[in-house]
């Protein structure tokens, strides 16, 4: 029998049952966790009956993708959700997270969040910034769930058969779930004053039926990402779309100090945004230091 799995945390397995149109428990069989085979949201399995409500899972079907962050399976676009304040932008997470999509190859939407914390003054900086994703091909969305602006376009955005939300602590993810799934209830938390920085409302990974066909993932969010972890250092240069349309004069160039850098020649120029290359020597950096931090003494 085919299941779908639609919540893990490290407690529990939920896994929808197609057939049979409900949810069960999911337990993997010791020959699974002898090879190492770990499960995730958005996996398909093969499942049989151990009890009326609890499934043994005996083998995980091939994946089209795995997001290591937020750890989700078979993803069919990546929704990034940031705000302007509570928490402030940062573009350092979100060229990380746009970083990772490139390398799955997941196609993104980024949305600014809590507009309606959004003061006059701070409108230009906000499209700047707006500006500057859209020029790279990002299509970028801005909501509040307060006034119900850009409701109507992100739920045209949530359209396939797994749609996951991803972003930083505080940015409203589970709030947005809440405004466009009927009965969706998910807890959400303020931005603590203290820190600036959001609390965690979600712990797990759970997917909701989308009222659009398919399932949309809650996430828990977080304060940093991750991507030194699965990225190989000659590989980051590649994940920024930018980078491709411009030749150096070494094929394994890392835009940093190589003569004749095509890419470094077009950020003096205007061509490449500073911001963008600035967060690219960060993680080149995080990068080449975790590399480093593996190898043996």
């Amino acid at each position: 029998m085919r299941g779908f799995v639609v919540a893990r945390s490290a407690m529990r397995i939920e896994v929808w049952l197609p057939d049979q149109q409900r949810i069960v428990l999911g337990i993997p069989r010791g020959k699974l966790l002898k090879q190492g085979e770990r499960i995730y949201a958005g996996d398909w399995v093969q499942v049989r009956f151990v009890a009326p409500h609890e499934v043994a899972i005996e083998a995980v079907e091939e994946r089209k993708n795995l997001l290591p962050q937020p750890p989700v399976a078979n993803v069919d676009k990546l929704l990034i959700v940031m705000s302007w304040r509570e928490p402030d932008f940062s573009n350092l997470i979100l060229d990380g997270l746009l970083a990772q999509a490139e390398f799955f190859e997941v196609p993104v939407t980024i949305v600014f969040n809590k507009m309606d914390l959004v003061r006059k003054r701070d409108a230009p900086k906000l499209g700047h910034w707006v500006a500057l994703y859209e020029r790279l091909g990002y299509p970028v969305l801005r909501t509040s769930v307060e006034t119900g602006d850009g409701l109507t376009e992100l739920r045209d955005a949530m359209k396939g058969n797994l749609i996951v939300l991803a972003g930083p602590s505080g940015v409203g993810k589970s709030s947005l779930l809440n405004a466009l799934i009927p009965g969706a209830q998910l807890r959400t938390e303020e931005v603590s004053e203290k820190t600036g920085r959001g609390r965690h409302a979600t712990t797990e990974v759970r997917l909701l039926p989308n009222p659009q066909g398919g399932w949309v993932a809650d996430t828990p969010g977080f304060q940093k990402v991750d991507l030194p972890q699965w990225v190989a250092l000659e590989t980051l240069p590649h994940l920024y779309p930018e980078f491709r349309g411009y030749t150096c004069e070494f094929n394994n160039c890392t835009h940093t100090a190589e003569p004749g850098c095509g890419v470094r020649a077009a950020v003096e120029q205007g061509g490449i945004a500073k911001e963008r290359y600035e967060t690219y020597l960060f993680w080149l950096d995080a990068t080449r230091r975790w590399q480093e931090e593996q190898e043996p003494y």
